[in-house]
């Protein structure tokens, strides 16, 4: 599956969806974000709980216990971050992300791939190879991130 929102954003999407609907259990969350992003979109509780989480560590998100339920809702802060934001075009822009998407992946399989499918995974090197290998790799990581930034500068 694509990856439809970037850095930060599900966060206000979340911000907003409790603006809009008040207090929510997690699965109402997901549901008001499947139905407003659309395009086969379906959110993972392994993508939302953890956003709820640093949303009530940042203070814009509180909790409740409701007969065993956990529902979520906006600070006053919540309120006025949730104020602040633009949210015109942003539900279009994201359902577009999440139709053409198609062609956009998470890149922690390829990286898993190489490190367990690399040939020189066992072998043993020296303290002037380490660091040389070290050195190579930081210099893969940097090139990864500017692919990266370069992709998402150029939509």
């Amino acid at each position: 599956m694509s990856r439809v929102f970037r850095r930060g954003e599900l966060k206000e999407a979340i911000v907003a969806i409790l603006a809009a609907v008040g207090a929510t259990h997690g699965y109402g969350i997901m549901g008001e974000l499947k139905d407003r992003v659309g395009g086969g979109w379906k959110p993972s509780p392994g993508a939302i709980y953890p956003a709820l989480v640093a949303l009530v560590e940042s203070g814009h998100v509180e909790t409740d216990d409701l007969d065993g339920t956990r529902i979520y809702r906006l600070t006053p802060e919540g309120r006025v971050a949730a104020a602040r934001a633009s949210t015109d075009g942003r539900w279009a822009s994201l359902t577009a992300r999440a139709e053409d998407g198609d062609d956009q992946f998470a890149i922690g399989p390829l990286l898993d791939n190489f490190s367990a499918m690399s040939p020189h995974r066992r072998r043993l090197a020296g303290t002037d190879q380490r660091q040389l290998i070290e050195e190579i790799l930081a210099r893969a990581s940097d090139e990864i991130e500017k692919t990266l930034r370069e992709g998402e500068e150029n939509g």
